[in-house]
């Protein structure tokens, strides 16, 4: 063999050879890892999300490629957007649950990205994940987005039936001296124009009030609802299941419409919009804090 090519075999080897160690730590393989490895690389979704949460026990970027394939794993279930939201969390801090004590915490064996954490936390909220939405209204708050924190945080009121307050804003947002905030003018002026994503925010103002200055109406509410279901809102068709389904005052009850439009939201990956699901999203709430 020519030397020149052989010491440059050995260099590419080695080099081989760094990086699986740089991203396979080399530990003893424990009964529960090679358990959950079965189940996940035969197509087990609880199998990949398991093995994805001891890797990031471990601190080891394995978790990443686990949690990306439960994400898109078939058939869809709400499983899929656990998978997401976490993709959500560990992105946006760089740093993985490690289940110890935050003085004992390894350092992050990754760089934050915004960018990314922002794409995951909307894919699970955008699936129905309640976490999600609250996780997106602190993370956009954060950045300075008053308007996106101001939506998921609507959105999961909606869903949670009381206010969450955690984008933070529905206080500091208040009408001042009679006149709406210039962010809820903005809602409405958008959605009068047809945008679905503003006419469901403008129904959940209507919907739950909030204090911005809008009165509680629930039948406006639907009519806004409605609006951006029928440009294919997922939102917009889940919402109007709701309100349909928990018939407030000035909303009479139609089930079996309500029935259609989450099978609507449902066909876009919505899991709560799943008949076992939404059933119990329309019984009378035990207790609310309006």
């Amino acid at each position: 063999m020519n030397p020149l090519r052989f010491r440059l075999s050995l260099s590419a080897l080695a080099l081989l050879a760094l990086a699986a160690c740089t991203t396979a730590p080399n530990r003893p393989t424990n009964d529960t890892e090679v358990k959950w490895l079965t189940a996940a690389e035969r197509g087990d979704i609880e199998g990949m999300l398991e093995l994805a949460e001891l890797y990031e026990r471990w601190n080891d970027r394995r978790a990443l490629d686990w949690y990306e394939r439960a994400a898109a794993a078939t058939p869809w279930s709400f499983r899929n957007t656990i998978a997401e939201e976490a993709l959500g969390r560990i992105w946006a801090s760089g740093a993985m649950y490690t289940g110890r004590r935050p003085e004992d915490t390894p350092p992050p064996v990754l760089r934050a990205s915004p960018r990314k954490a922002g794409r995951w936390y909307l894919a699970a909220a955008n699936h129905g994940s309640p976490g999600a939405m609250l996780s997106l209204a602190k993370f956009e708050r954060e950045r300075g987005h008053a308007a996106a924190a101001l939506r998921w945080d609507l959105r999961a009121t909606v869903y949670q039936r009381y206010s969450t307050s955690s984008s933070g804003l529905p206080a500091a947002i208040a009408p001042q001296a009679g006149a709406l905030h210039p962010l809820v003018v903005d809602i409405q002026r958008r959605a009068a124009r047809g945008d679905a994503q503003a006419q469901v925010d403008l129904g959940a103002l209507y919907e739950r009030g909030m204090g911005l200055g809008i009165e509680r109406d629930p039948a406006m509410a639907l009519q806004w609802y409605r609006k951006a279901a029928l440009q294919g809102n997922v939102f917009g068709q889940y919402f109007t299941g709701l309100l349909l389904g928990r018939a407030p005052p000035g909303v009479p009850r139609d089930e079996a419409a309500a029935a259609g439009w989450f099978a609507k939201a449902e066909a876009q990956k919505f899991f709560l919009a799943g008949e076992s699901y939404w059933r119990k999203g329309i019984q009378p709430a035990f207790w609310t804090f309006d």
